[in-house]
């Protein structure tokens, strides 16, 4: 009696092992599904073609809304309009070992050792250097300029050999230095308008 009670358990136990691990990629791949439905419902990330030099131009463009005869005008003017967000693409290459690292974003990239910047729209991480802090600088845009700015890292960044005391403007062919890492900025590309 006590080795069928034996096989009993061992069945429960492969069951409820076989349960969990059901449950645990079904949650997974919801998890997936809610993350990429954002996705599909914003924009389009515009294609980039090896043309470009500083802008890039989307095949999208937004249909210009006309009023109607009917409605008033003057309640058409005193709408501030909004000014659409540019969409930045920034390509960098990695001088040693040769690797490309390119990323579409509005706002804001960070750079470190840490394996998710979850605080930052892009992340580049940089997890070999022990030199690196774990968010060490961000390439942030304001206005219509892409800066370089430290994130109070222990070694400093550098761009084109010199420390980054406040944000510094970014441009292609640059250096950055983070660490023993020394990053070039390929291209810089801005949507166009």
């Amino acid at each position: 009696m006590s080795s069928m009670s034996y096989w009993i358990i061992m069945i429960l136990l492969a069951a409820g092992c076989a349960g969990m691990l059901a449950g645990s990629f079904i949650s997974i791949k919801k998890r997936k599904a809610e993350n990429a439905a954002p996705r599909r419902k914003g924009r389009r990330q515009p294609n980039y073609s090896g043309n470009e030099e500083d802008q890039y131009d989307t095949a999208r463009r937004r249909a210009v809304r006309r009023p109607e005869q009917g409605q008033n005008q003057a309640s058409q003017d005193s709408r501030p309009q909004r000014k659409k967000k540019r969409q930045w693409k920034i390509i960098l290459e990695n001088i040693d070992s040769w690797e490309k690292y390119s990323f579409v974003f509005y706002d804001v990239v960070g750079i470190g050792r840490a394996r998710e910047g979850k605080m930052y729209e892009k992340y580049l991480p940089l997890t070999e250097d022990k030199r690196i802090s774990k968010a060490h600088c961000v390439i942030v845009r304001r206005g219509d300029q892409l800066y370089l700015k430290d994130e109070g890292s222990r070694n400093g960044t550098f761009l084109n050999g010199q420390r980054v005391e406040q944000p510094m403007p970014l441009q292609k062919d640059d250096i950055i230095g983070v660490g023993g890492i020394r990053l070039e900025v390929q291209r810089v590309l801005r949507e166009s308008d």
